[in-house]
């Protein structure tokens, strides 16, 4: 979906609109560096090409990196970058609204 690019909200949307970024960015903000198999762990029914889409398009755009710990066979974990981290007061907001302004169902399940 392609937005007014003028505006600064329309841009960012661009980059972390789309299903699962948040949770993705909540994840590594609340629990620190991530393997893949974290995630898929993390966000029930996320499937393998939709994270794998989200984590390229965060790491594109520097707001995550790709960090590997072991050679044989390459293994990687996501961390955020300073860039990334810029976003804590973005994800603060979206929780203290929530809990002001949504409540928990029984018959939904948490993001």
């Amino acid at each position: 979906m392609a937005y007014d690019q003028r505006c600064p909200v329309a841009r960012t949307l661009e980059v972390i609109g789309e299903r699962w970024t948040i949770l993705i960015l909540r994840d590594l903000i609340l629990e620190g560096p991530r393997k893949f198999q974290d995630f898929i762990d993390s966000l029930s029914g996320i499937s393998p090409n939709t994270l794998s889409a989200r984590l390229k398009t965060l790491e594109e755009h520097g707001i995550i990196q790709r960090r590997f710990y072991e050679d044989h066979p390459p293994r990687a974990e996501y961390i955020l970058t300073e860039k990334g981290n810029e976003l804590r007061p973005v994800l603060r907001t979206l929780r203290d609204w929530g809990q002001k302004h949504t409540s928990f169902s029984a018959s939904r399940k948490p993001s």
